[in-house]
């Protein structure tokens, strides 16, 4: 099993997704734990924009690891747009254990795509995210560029 920093390509404080909880050809489901150093928080609460980060890291997640076990690569760096958030609740209290589930709705040949993900706790679902990608590598070699 790979690790969130074999997957993804955060760190630092930009890093909010801490494991991996499950991945498999359909879906990825990873975990985070809400802290002070997170980007959006005041010190005691995070603004609940945050989710949409959360959805593209699992993402990200879900993508490194179809690469790596088809590639043996990881992933590359992606565009992305929010398509429609539904964020249910203002802000999300510091030190909740949240864990984000996403799964891919549409892949046209790794140059974009779709996916749609939940954060949620025990308790509350914080909100829903349908995002969407484009492939820089693919965006640059279609100009003649040189890809990175």
């Amino acid at each position: 099993m790979y690790t969130v920093d074999d997957l993804i390509p955060h760190r630092d404080r930009m890093k909010i997704v801490n494991d991996i909880i499950e991945v498999d050809d359909a879906h990825c489901i990873t975990q985070s734990f809400a802290t002070s150093l997170w980007p959006l928080c005041n010190g005691k609460q995070i603004n609940s924009i945050i989710i949409v980060e959360l959805v593209a890291q699992t993402a990200s997640a879900f993508v490194g690891w179809q690469k790596r076990n088809m590639t043996k690569t990881g992933g590359e760096g992606v565009i992305v747009g929010i398509k429609k958030a539904v964020l249910a609740v203002p802000f999300i209290p510091v030190g909740s254990r949240l864990r984000t589930s996403c799964r891919m709705l549409v892949n046209l040949h790794d140059q974009y795509a779709e996916f749609e993900g939940e954060v949620h706790d025990d308790r509350t679902s914080y909100g829903h995210v349908h995002l969407q990608t484009f492939s820089v590598r693919a965006m640059m070699s279609d100009k003649n560029d040189p890809v990175p």
